[in-house]
């Protein structure tokens, strides 16, 4: 059973981590809602899966089929909903942490965790850029994303605690876990645009300094920061 945790995240320090770490853009497309269980296609650079989420005394199960990228396309054409979105995975010691920026249907920056226990999940320390949990609203479910929408939604908060908390996650420096083990998580490759497009106008990963990173950042903290002041 995977258990998830869900989180804000500032859109800025989303689009930093894509800039440094690039992402792999997938679609995904869901069919009606039933009452134990929910099923959807997601397409992903160049393979497709149909996936079934039931539910049953012991949790939540998750089966994939992969399937024929051309049957997931004509899937899609029949979907109650679809999103799309662009996904960057960190390493967090031993922990894989998922950064989602959805381009449809509107914009939303997300982290989500991974566990395979109740136990572990309640034991992760959310980091300093973490923005506020959000696991317990079923409105920021991917499902409920793709039927019905986001209506309000408000950017996680920026700081400086945050941005510099970042930085440390993408230099390998953490906050102690209940797992420590750290490895150095790989450059992703981006999405070619066949079938779900690339993750950048270019199609390319972007090769950047952390230093350049956070002197941009800082100048784009400090716009968003006076934007909130009164005149």
């Amino acid at each position: 059973m995977t258990v998830r945790r869900r989180f804000l995240l500032a859109s800025s320090l989303a689009r930093l981590i894509q800039r440094e770490r690039g992402g792999l853009r997938q679609i995904e497309g869901f069919f009606p809602e039933q009452r134990d269980r929910s099923s959807w296609v997601r397409l992903e650079e160049n393979r497709a899966l149909l996936i079934l989420k039931t539910a049953g005394p012991n949790g939540e199960a998750e089966e994939q089929t992969e399937v024929p990228v051309g049957h997931a396309h004509a899937l899609l054409d029949v979907c109650a909903g679809e999103i799309d979105y662009t996904r960057t995975k960190l390493r967090i010691g031993d922990r894989e942490v998922l950064i989602d920026q959805f381009n449809r249907p509107r914009d939303l920056h997300f982290i989500t965790v991974e566990f395979d226990s109740e136990a572990e999940g309640r034991g992760f320390h959310p980091l300093p850029w973490f923005g506020p949990e959000i696991t317990a609203e079923a409105r920021y479910s991917n499902q409920a994303i793709a039927l019905r929408g986001v209506e309000q939604y408000q950017d996680a908060p920026l700081s400086d605690e945050a941005l510099n908390g970042l930085l440390d996650t993408l230099e390998n420096r953490f906050p102690d876990q209940p797992r420590s083990a750290i490895n150095r998580p790989a450059k992703q490759r981006a999405v070619s645009k066949a079938p779900a497009g690339p993750a950048s106008g270019d199609g390319r990963t972007a090769q950047v300094n952390l230093d350049d990173i956070e002197a941009a950042m800082m100048a784009e903290m400090e716009r968003t920061l006076q934007k909130g002041r009164p005149d």
